[in-house]
């Protein structure tokens, strides 16, 4: 097991590596829930939500589609 702390990136930071606004990331990955931008967020929850939104995102496209 790994002891050194988890790896985390800040809201506010994911914004401006993506050029996404905050409130756009809150909403579509977090489902809008509160937090501020400063806030630290663990990069496997990060990667969690980002997977979700994909799957999801996906699963929208292949309704289109039939």
């Amino acid at each position: 097991m790994n002891n050194q702390s988890e790896e985390t990136i800040t809201l506010d930071s994911l914004s401006n590596l993506t050029g996404f606004p905050a409130e756009l990331i809150r909403k579509e990955l977090f489902d809008g829930t509160q937090m501020e931008d400063n806030q630290e967020i663990p990069l496997a929850d990060l990667r969690k939500a980002m997977l979700s939104f994909i799957d999801e995102t996906m699963l929208e496209d292949k309704k289109e589609l039939h």
